[in-house]
This record gives C-alpha cells, structure tokens and sequence, in this order.
C-alpha cells in the first residue's frame, strides 16, 4: 500500500482527538478528513459503503484498506511506521500488556461513565429531550465514582505518575481524551478533590501539545465559563 493514510474524524469525538494527536505528535503524514456527526455524515451511504461499514468515526483509508475503531488502529501504525516504542510499549510485553488492559477496561467504565453523563445532560437538551434531574444525579454520581477510582487506583494516588508506571503511553493520551469530554457538560474532573488526576491531565497535555490544545479547541469552546479551560488562540473555523 503506498497511499497516503486518509484520517476520518471529528474533534467532538473522544478516539478522534486522540488519534489526530497521535499521528500529528508522530510527524506521520496524513490527509485530514474531517466527518460532520452533527450533520450525520458518517451514516450516510456513501460513507459506509467507502470509508467505514459500521459509521462511525475514527477510521482510516489507505489506497482500499479500511480500518475502523481507534485500538485497532493505534496497533497498526505502531507496526507499520516508525513510532517510539513508549506509546504501545512495543519492546515491553508486560508494558503493552497494561497498555491493553486499559483500553479493554476503559470501554464499559471511563468512557461509558463520561458519555452517559454528556450525553443525557449536554446532547439530550439540543434534541429537543427532557432532563430528569434524578436521572442526572445517578449519572453524574456513577461519573464521580468512576474518576474517583480513577484518581485513587490507577494513578495509585499519584504514586504512578502515568497509568501504567512511570512512562508516558497511549493509554494516558486516550483516557484524557474521554474525560476531557465531561466539562462540555459542566463538569470539572479536575478538583481539588482530585489533585493527582488534575496534575496527571496536565502532564498529558503537556507532553503532546501543540496538538492536545488543537485537537481540543471545541471541547475548550464549549466548556462553560464556570470551568478553568487553556487559553488557545481563536482560529478561522
């Protein structure tokens, strides 16, 4: 295959942000394809039929190989192109072994307590839907049982500095993605209850910027004035 990786994303989407930053951070060559979810882009037929079967977003094109969901697809360019070993541990077995065990768990956990909560509270509300407060409570109380475990156990209290020992890895990249998501619906993961996962976000941040705060500028946009968000240049978009 010789051509160019073709990247299907949008910047509201948790795997998209993380996979845009990725490849940018790794200076691989890609073409930007930017997919409406608003608009419902990625269910249109055209989309399914040459870019994703199951519309959604992330995915990636190269030449007729398609390739859908962003762990899959984070373990193919860490074959294929030349990426430091510390994003998928690729000389560490029991390191990628972490790596793995946290993508696996972060599907019915992180990312499901985050995207419940926005979605109920934050999408809900421009569909023309109802909110129960009582439904929200549960929701948002499930989201802060989650971070909290999140904060005490795998960041071990801050004795970890990263969530799988001392080094940086793509699962930090994606797990601050997924929180990130949170504050477009007002709340803040990162409180003084919270100090380890608070300076935790802040070293991924700084390790993958200027393409964190890029790949974030709608979520910082979003975010109501109550919640601290960087401040990033405006752009023409």
């Amino acid at each position: 295959m010789s051509g160019k990786l073709k990247l299907y994303y949008d910047f509201l989407s948790q795997p998209s942000r993380a996979l845009y930053i990725f490849l940018s951070k790794n200076e691989i060559p890609f073409q930007r394809c930017p997919v409406a979810l608003r608009k419902f882009e990625q269910k249109s037929p055209e989309y399914k039929k040459n870019v994703n079967r199951f519309g959604k977003v992330p995915c990636i094109v190269e030449d007729d190989f398609r390739l859908a969901e962003s762990v899959a697809i984070v373990r193919y360019i860490c074959q294929k192109y030349d990426v430091p070993s510390y994003w998928y541990q690729t000389n560490n077995s029991i390191g990628q072994a972490r790596i793995d065990e946290y993508l696996s768990y972060q599907h019915l956990n992180i990312r499901a307590d985050v995207s419940l909560y926005f979605f109920y509270v934050w999408l809900n509300p421009l569909t023309g839907k109802s909110v129960d407060q009582e439904k929200a409570a549960r929701l948002r109380a499930r989201l802060d049982k989650g971070l909290n475990f999140f904060e005490q156990v795998l960041l071990d209290n801050g004795n970890k500095p990263f969530l799988t020992g001392d080094q940086f890895t793509y699962a930090d990249l994606s797990a601050a993605c997924e929180i990130e998501q949170a504050k477009i619906a007002g709340y803040n993961p990162c409180t003084a209850d919270r100090p380890h996962l608070s300076n935790w976000m802040a070293a991924v941040r700084e390790r993958t910027n200027p393409f964190y705060d890029e790949a974030h500028k709608y979520v910082y946009r979003l975010t109501p004035e109550h919640i601290p968000t960087p401040a990033v240049p405006a752009d023409d978009d």
